[in-house]
């Protein structure tokens, strides 16, 4: 049997899609998951999955976008570190799926996107402040999150993870990806305007993450996935 490379932590959801004069307007599978599996297969990157009970999630249409609130949670799942076995971890979450005490036991990289630890889950848009045990910080190392989302982590984490690897989205700008230390700006081809951008961290965070585990190249890694994550967001239009 192929060695897998990468184990996935991260949850389905049901999406219901609501528009405030036309109500409901679509039902469809969502989450971070589902779009993470969908560019890890294009990519043929071989993983495992671990993922807890379905989500059920609304998201509100406005002018500015789309913002997204839980109507139902997923149970928390405990998991066991020291027998994941894959050199690689990304953890994507809708808010906090998995408790990650022991995370320090793992051997291996890991990959956060801090999306779901900062997002109350109540109210559409809702943030909330996370602050981690040391274990957990120091233990990741390649940190992502929008500028928005960072705002909601301790600066000392923040400030720390840039001697690591922290990427900062930044929407239709492109992002800001410091490596240690050293800040790179890194720009899309061309600017793609659209409200429809659910999912489009997540394939981003996909794609950035299986080019660097075949070049081992961050920057590179990054700018391909902009590339393709602009691709993404003109098959939405």
């Amino acid at each position: 049997m192929k060695t897998k490379k990468l184990t996935i932590l991260s949850a389905f959801a049901k999406d219901k899609v609501i528009d405030k004069k036309r109500g409901v307007i679509s039902i469809k599978r969502g989450g971070p998951a589902f779009y993470l599996l969908d560019i890890f297969k294009k990519e043929k990157v071989s993983f495992n999955l671990i993922t807890p009970s379905l989500t059920e999630v609304e998201i509100l249409i406005t002018k500015d976008g789309e913002i997204g609130r839980v109507k139902k949670k997923s149970k928390i799942q405990k998991i066991d570190f020291s027998k994941i076995k894959t050199p690689f971890i990304i953890i994507s979450t809708i808010l906090n799926e998995f408790k990650l005490n022991g995370i320090s036991s793992f051997q291996g990289k890991i990959f956060l996107d801090i999306q779901g630890h900062v997002r109350n889950g109540r109210q559409f848009g809702g943030k909330k402040f996370f602050s981690p045990p040391k274990e957990i910080t120091s233990s990741v190392f390649c940190l992502k999150g929008t500028k928005e989302e960072l705002k909601y982590i301790p600066k000392i984490w923040l400030n720390q993870q840039k001697q690591k690897i922290l990427i900062v989205t930044k929407g239709k700008l492109g992002c800001e990806t410091f490596i240690s230390g050293k800040k790179f700006k890194i720009k899309p081809e061309k600017q793609i305007i659209t409200s429809g951008t659910v999912g489009a961290g997540d394939v981003f965070f996909a794609y950035t993450i299986s080019k660097i585990l075949k070049t081992n190249d961050i920057l590179k890694s990054v700018a391909y996935a902009l590339k393709r994550t602009s691709e993404f967001l003109l098959s939405k239009k």
